[in-house]
């Protein structure tokens, strides 16, 4: 029976990494198509995934070097750790 329960947590969290890893690659899109902000499906994906890159950003901007790129490199390292999690917890990539 706890194994069951625990199999279950498992592949909630693992389908909760999935559907964050979806929601970041169409936040991703949405940036390039549709920037305005009174798009609702824009703004509903920022505020999604924000809390996951907020805190990635505040940390990469302590680094001097991070300070002078072009691109937001907080949403790629949030990817990054996303499918790491995805992979470690059993998963695999989209």
């Amino acid at each position: 029976m706890v194994y069951i329960l625990l199999d279950m947590i498992g592949n909630l969290v693992i389908t909760l990494l999935y559907a964050m890893q979806f929601l970041m690659f169409g936040r991703a899109l949405m940036s390039w198509f549709f920037p305005e902000e009174d798009n609702k499906i824009a703004r509903f994906l920022f505020l999604v995934t924000e809390p996951l890159v907020y805190p990635i950003r505040q940390l990469l901007s302590k680094i001097e070097f991070f300070n002078s790129v072009p691109i937001d490199m907080s949403f790629l390292f949030a990817m990054i750790i996303l499918i790491f999690c995805t992979t470690l917890l059993g998963g695999s990539f989209i």
